[in-house]
């Protein structure tokens, strides 16, 4: 029964190790993938963010801090975001949701007689990097989850690799040298009885005679 109990164990490690093994490369190229998206969006982030910093400091040169800060006061809103779950092989991934971001000039509350455009146009930068930072989070959040996930999976396999499987297989190998070894045991045995009832045998014939 031991026999038979640890070489079902080795098969369910084995299936067990071939799903864990598939799973790790469905996650693995998702995790490329979306790395790579998350990429394009940090350049696309750094490139607003350089944008942002250069209309704020113009709108800051031009029209002075005072009036910068005013616009800010005047133009400020709840901004709408919603988190929605992705479920990915038994991992709930964040995924951000929102409303537009960046706004229209007559939708900021404030009239553009009163203000300069490099005003505008700073508050337009500044609203397009928040969109884009809304972009990027999820994803870093996503890539992370999913990269520890990965680095999981690897300790499992290795573990059934390396050490559960192995471990069965040297009880396996062991078990059958003791069953081998008492089926020797038994043959020899089997062989005495049968010599000694070959005896007996002869000596009950020696004495008829």
């Amino acid at each position: 029964m031991n026999l038979l109990s640890r070489r079902s164990q080795v098969k369910l490690a084995s299936d067990g190790l071939s799903i864990l093994r598939g799973k790790r490369e469905a996650l693995l190229k998702d995790l490329i993938r979306r790395a790579r998206l998350l990429r394009d969006k940090q350049r696309e982030l750094q490139r607003r963010g350089r944008e942002a910093n250069a209309s704020l400091a113009m709108a800051r040169a031009v029209r002075g801090t005072a009036e910068v800060e005013s616009v800010t006061a005047a133009g400020e809103r709840p901004l709408t975001v919603s988190v929605q779950i992705e479920k990915l092989w038994g991992l709930r991934l964040g995924v951000v949701q929102h409303g537009g971001v960046i706004r229209a000039p007559q939708d900021r509350g404030i009239s553009r007689v009163d203000y300069s455009t490099h005003v505008f146009d700073a508050a337009a930068a500044a609203e397009a990097l928040v969109e884009q930072m809304l972009e990027c989070s999820p994803l870093e959040l996503q890539v992370q989850t999913l990269g520890e996930e990965i680095r999981k999976l690897g300790r499992r396999i290795n573990a059934i690799e390396e050490y559960l499987i192995p471990r069965l297989r040297e009880e396996i190998a062991f078990i059958k040298s003791v069953l081998e070894e008492r089926e020797r045991e038994e043959r020899f045995r089997l062989k005495r009885v049968k010599k000694k009832k070959s005896r007996s045998k002869e000596e009950v014939a020696d004495v008829a005679e």
